[in-house]
Parts: structure tokens; C-alpha cells; sequence
């Protein structure tokens, strides 16, 4: 059944299939018209399931716009949540709200995120972007209406790639054992993803077979013929007796020439933006939308006025002080930015000489450097092993080689290889003592605009627990390249948390580093370079200066804590020791020690839900507490909340962990010293 009005169950609007194919161009156009203005996002796929999204939304599927939570609607679940704006197209088509605001995609609080939030936009079933987990949600939904004699229909959208989970295949079980004939999952078979050709990836045989395998009803569909869509939906409903799955031959960047077929157009928006061979002007020639220079004018002026509140909010949000010490913004004190994934690349391609190694990718191997195994060195490929959207896989054949003597390297987005895996990594690699090495790529807020599924905020956390692991989470690309080479030799277990963002390089061959010590650096003065600003030393070898705070910070927050040292020194003349611990675990308890002793007051900093890191400090601060001198403490981290889409620093500066922030909370901490030293 069609949209309807669910108070007197007329229908709204009743779509023929060639109305529908019109519908899906206009669907098209704004979702490249969305991606185009965020400058990011998935055109790939979002084209590729675009007429059966149409039809799903304005001609199969139950559901009123104007009562979102209608119990009686048809469920939707995206479990390929990077295709959001595909969602977003249909329901604003459906008339959830104006198609024409899906402009706002990926922008800070606009509630069109990278990826689906329900708590966002109505119309959304359930938040999701972890692929592999909406087949069990949806046939969990499906069981309920079965149980509670409720007729609503469940479907769930997936894509060929996330078949490689097996979270996937135990809940195809399940639907087949409970008999869930009101349960359609569509597969859209556009045979590329990130890495690759599917078949190349991870081959997935015959997919057909295996679902009949299952003991489910299988339809195979052309998926841009729409005729044939609507008649495989409605053969779907009327099955009885067990689970239907919809096969769709699709065609990636269906309808855009420059998109289609093309595995670099899984997740960039068109490369030559407004104008161009590959843009959006192409695109929207290519899907035979029209629509007029004035109108799109007008839309592209939506989502930049929006970014323009955006930008004011966030520039109102940072605590003020005598100058602008924002990065780069001076005359002086420059500073290079690099992504921290570029020393883990660069370190990885040198440990790749050594024989004994071997890497495993998970669908993300560019975008992580593991890639760099083997990128200049072909005949290192047949020791890079893909394993597809799989991690808890790539771990176990990981440790399998690890148990043979092998060095194996393992890397994903860090929310998915160590949350998704985190039991095989704890009984599996750390029970054993195995020497797996993993890249725990992409942490914290800074990755952007893919949104709170991909941000990962809790891994420091859920590695530093595990018995035996090693954690280190370097500050810059630099000392991400040197963490990465020191790690590959140190018997056991052990991860890497760096960033995807390009972030200050504060450190150099100058900088002492040795693994499990802390680094600590002071603020000598204003200087051209802002690295040369600072002096370093090893922290065991370090002297007291009779400091008034210590900032203990890991990861891309030591350069946000050297630039709060630089604020709080020359608007106050408040003197910082910056602890830099690169090393969580093992951590250097000496190092924290000292600092509680030294300067009685300790603020740390991490890109992360806040105590992960600041709760470990604050355990050996309070368990070697063998001085007797009193001190303050206090944590900057993540306030107990998931992460958003947004830009980089936006996120940042929103969610306070700039240096700005910062200071603000060391002034505060300051105050609290006094108070009690005073008492």
C-alpha cells in the first residue's frame, strides 16, 4: 500500500511505475545536489538503490508522513547506513519534510547526517552505519509483529559488500527458523565496494543459493527496471512461509556517466564540484532532471547560509582571550598539518621488508595507509590479505597467523575493529599472547562528517582493560610513524589509535620518544615555527621548573594542550608542564606522579568519552599517592555523549576540546588549587 493517511486510511497519493521513474530522477538529482554542497558523502550506492527506493517509499510500503510513529506503518531498516541520502531523498519525497533541506547533509546539527540518527529526522526506523547489524534488527521487528498479531510489514536494505558479515548469516537463520514472511530484505547487488570489485574483495559465489541455502524465498530483479521492482515487492508479499530476500542487479552511480561502475565514487562527491566533467552540472544532465539555474542557485544558498550559522555558532562557542591563537592564524608560530594516518602508511611500508609480516584489510585500506604494505611493493600483495566488511574474521585469521610466527597487521575504522571484534581480540589475541598489531584508525570526533557511528570514542577504554595489550595513541604523524615501528617488535598484543584529519606536527627527530615513557614539553617563548616554541624531554630525565599546572594529554590533544600551555602563559603567566603520553598502557605512573607532586593540580585532555584515558591517570595518581602535599584534578574529554556529523574542527570546537577549552578548564582547575591550598 501507498503513503496513506493513517487517521482515515485513504491513500494519498497512488504512484504508476512510469511516475515513479520520475520520482527516482528527481531523488537523484538532490542527492547529488546534497553531496555536491557537503563535499562529501556516498553517490555510489545512493544512486545504485535509488528506484527501489522509490518504489519501496511512494508505492509499496505503508506509512504516513504526518504521524512518523504510526503503529501501524510498514518498518524500513537501512543497514547500508552510508546510504543515507538515498533515505533522505525518499522521505523527503514522501513528505516527511521539504526534499530541498536535505541540502543541510553532514552539517553540524542539521539532523541530515552522514549517517542515519533517528533521534534526528523523523521517518527514520533506527540509527545505523555499522554495517552487518540491520538484518538482525529488522527480523527482531518482524518477530514482534508476528507475536503481537500486528500486520505491519518489515524490509531491510542492504548492499552486496556488507554480505561479508556474518552477523548477517546468523540472522538470516533466524528469520528462516521463525518462519518471518512478513520480513523483505533487498540486496543491492551493485557488485562494488570501497576496496574494490566485490568479487575481488571478498567473492560472495552465488548469492541466490546461499539465501536458498537459508530456507528463504529468493527474487532476482534488475534493479533500475521498475516494473520488475514493484512486481518482486509485491511477489514478496504475498509469500508464505518463510523470508524473502529481493536480489537487485544494480549498477553503482546509476544515472551519473562519470559514477557509474566506478569503485572511487563509493564515498567522494563529484571532483570538479559545481562545473565541470565530473560534476554536479554532468550529473544532473545525465539523470534528465530539470531544474532551473535560479532554483539550484537557490538550494546551493540553503546549505551555505546554514554552514554560515554553523560557522558563527561555533566562532561564539570559543572562550575568547587577548589574542586569536587559533592554529596558523599569526604571523609567527606555524605549524605543518598532516594526517596522522600518513606516519602509520609510511611506517607500515618499512615494516613490510620484513618477510615475517603480513596485513589484513577490512574494505578501508586507502583511507587507513595499510594499503601502503604493498602500494610500492607488488610483490609484497600475496602477504596483504582483504577480508571485506569482516573484522571479527580479520582478527581470527590474523591470530592464526600470529600463532605460526607470523607479525600480522589489522586495521579498520577503530569503532569497528575493536568494538565489533573487541571478544576475539580479548580471548583470542590476548589470552594467547599473540603478537597481532592493530591499526585502530580514524578515532575520536575529528573524522567529520560521517557521523557518531564512525567516531570512535571508546576504544582507549575497552583496549587499556584487556590483560597484556599495549595502547599507544601517538600525537602527531611523526610520532605515529615512530609508535608504529616500535610496536611491531614488542612481543604481544598491541594498538595504534591515530586519526584520519590533518593535525599539528609538533614533534621531530629532535623529540625524545621511548615507548611506555612519557614525554614531557615546556613553552620557551614565542618563535616562528611553533614545534621550535617548545623544548622537550624524556620525563624521567626531566627537572622541575616549579610549574602551576601539569596537562596530561594523548593523541592529536597534546597539540591542542601545547597551545593552551602558550595561552595560559602569555595571558596569565600560568607556567604548564605538558605530559605527553603516547604510551596509555603501560602507562608511565612515575611521570604522573611526579606532576601531582610537582604542581598539585593535573588536567587531562583526550579525543574521547571522557575518563577512558583521564580515569586511568587519575588511578595512578591516587593509588601512588605517597606525598604529602594535596592536589586538584580535572578531565577534558567527551561529556558522555555520541559524536556528530560535522567538519573536523567544528566538531572539535563544539564538543570542547580545543585548547581554547582547554585553558579555560585549566584557569578553572587553578582557581580550585588555590581554594585549596588556601584552606
Amino acid at each position: 500500500m501507498p503513503i496513506i493517511n493513517s487517521e482515515n486510511g485513504s491513500i494519498v497519493k497512488n504512484y504508476t511505475a512510469e511516475e515513479l521513474v520520475e520520482k527516482a530522477a528527481m531523488m537523484r538529482a538532490y542527492n547529488m545536489i546534497a553531496i555536491t554542497a557537503a563535499g562529501s558523502g556516498h553517490p555510489g550506492g545512493t544512486l545504485s538503490i535509488m528506484d527501489i527506493t522509490a518504489a519501496l517509499y511512494l508505492k509499496v510500503a505503508s506509512h504516513d508522513p504526518r504521524h512518523p510513529g504510526w503503529d501501524g506503518r510498514d518498518r524500513i531498516f537501512w543497514s547500508a547506513g552510508h546510504k543515507a541520502p538515498a533515505l533522505y531523498a525518499a522521505l523527503g519525497a514522501s513528505g516527511y519534510f521539504p526534499i530541498k533541506e536535505m541540502v543541510k547533509l553532514r552539517k553540524l546539527g542539521s539532523g541530515f547526517e552522514g549517517h542515519p540518527n533517528r533521534l534526528k529526522l523523523p521517518g527514520i526506523e533506527m540509527s545505523t552505519g555499522s554495517l552487518g547489524q540491520g538484518l538482525g534488527i529488522a527480523a527482531g521487528s518482524a518477530l514482534n509483529a508476528k507475536q503481537s498479531g500486528k500486520g505491519y510489514r518489515v524490509y531491510c536494505i542492504m548492499g552486496d559488500g556488507e554480505q561479508n558479515e556474518g552477523s548477517i548469516w546468523e540472522a538470516a537463520m533466524c528469520a528462516a527458523h521463525y518462519k518471518l514472511d512478513n520480513l523483505t530484505a533487498v540486496i543491492d547487488m551493485n557488485k562494488l565496494q570501497i576496496d574494490g570489485a566485490t568479487d575481488e574483495v571478498m567473492c560472495l559465489g552465488c548469492l541466490a543459493e546461499k539465501y536458498r541455502a537459508f530456507r528463504w524465498n529468493v527474487i532476482e530483479i534488475d534493479g533500475h527496471d521498475m516494473p520488475q521492482i514493484l512486481d518482486a515487492f509485491e511477489k514478496a508479499r504475498l509469500h508464505k512461509g518463510s523470508p524473502t530476500v529481493i536480489i537487485a542487479d544494480t549498477v553503482k552511480g546509476k544515472g551519473v556517466s562519470y559514477a557509474e561502475g566506478v569503485v572511487g565514487y563509493h564515498g567522494v562527491a563529484p571532483k570538479d564540484g559545481l562545473k565541470g566533467p565530473e560534476s554536479l552540472e554532468t550529473a544532473l544532465e545525465n539523470i534528465g532532471y530539470e531544474i532551473s539555474s535560479g532554483e539550484l542557485e537557490e538550494i546551493l544558498q540553503t546549505a551555505s547560509d546554514y554552514q554560515k550559522t554553523v560557522d558563527e555558532k561555533i566562532t561564539e562557542k570559543i572562550p575568547k582571550f587577548s589574542r586569536d591563537y587559533w592554529w596558523n592564524s599569526g604571523e609567527g608560530m606555524k605549524v605543518d598539518m598532516v594526517p596522522t594516518r600518513m606516519g602509520f602508511g609510511k611506517a607500515l611500508e618499512e615494516i613490510g621488508a620484513d618477510e615475517k609480516t603480513v596485513a589484513y584489510g577490512a574494505d578501508i585500506s586507502g583511507s587507513i595507509k595499510i594499503d601502503q604494505f604493498y602500494k610500492n611493493h607488488p610483490e609484497r600483495k600475496e602477504r596483504f590479505f582483504s577480508v571485506g566488511i569482516a573484522e571479527q574474521n580479520m582478527i581470527q585469521a590474523a591470530c592464526g597467523m600470529a600463532a605460526e610466527g607470523r607479525i600480522p597487521f589489522v586495521g579498520s575504522y577503530g569503532v569497528f575493529v575493536t568494538g565489533r571484534a573487541w571478544d576475539q581480540i580479548r580471548t583470542t589475541a590476548c589470552y594467547n599472547e599473540l603478537d597481532l598489531k592493530i591499526a585502530d584508525a580514524h578515532g575520536g570526533i575529528s573524522v567529520g562528517a560521517d557521523g557518531a557511528t564512525h567516531q570512535a570514542l571508546e576504544e582507549i577504554s575497552l583496549m587499556s582493560c584487556l590483560p597484556g595489550m599495549k595502547v599507544a595513541v601517538p600525537c602527531d604523524s611523526f610520532q605515529t610513524y615512530r609508535a608504529t615501528k616500535e610496536l611491531a617488535y614488542i612481543p604481544g598484543p598491541a594498538v595504534i589509535r591515530y586519526a584520519r584529519e590533518a593535525t599539528p606536527v609538533v614533534t621531530s627527530e629532535k623529540t625524545p620518544y621511548e615507548f611506555g615513557k612519557a614525554n614531557i614539553a615546556r613553552y620557551r617563548g614565542g618563535s616562528e615555527s611553533f614545534p621550535e616554541a617548545f623544548e622537550w624531554f624524556l620525563a624521567s630525565d626531566y627537572e622541575p621548573e616549579k610549574e602551576d599546572i601539569s596537562i596530561i594529554a594523548c593523541g592529536p590533544m597534546v597539540p591542542e594542550a601545547m597551545r593552551a600551555a602558550v595561552i595560559l602563559k602569555e595571558d596569565f603567566g600560568i607556567e604548564v608542564r605538558i605530559i605527553d603520553m603516547h604510551t596509555v598502557k603501560p602507562l608511565d605512573r612515575d611521570a604522573v606522579r611526579r606532576a601531582v607532586a610537582e604542581t598539585g593540580a593535573v588536567l587531562t585532555a583526550e579525543e574521547h568519552q571522557v575518563g577512558g584515558f583521564g580515569n586511568i591517570v587519575a588511578g595512578a595518581a591516587a593509588t601512588g599517592k605517597d606525598f604529602p602535599v594535596s592536589f586538584v584534578m580535572d578531565m577534558v574529554g567527551v561529556q558522555d555523549r555520541f559524536g556528530e556529523s560535522g567538519e573536523p574542527w567544528d566538531l572539535m570546537v563544539d564538543f570542547e576540546l580545543v585548547a581554547e577549552s582547554i585553558a579555560e578548564k585549566a584557569r578553572s582547575l587553578m582557581e580550585r588549587k588555590k581554594k585549596s591550598f588556601e584552606s
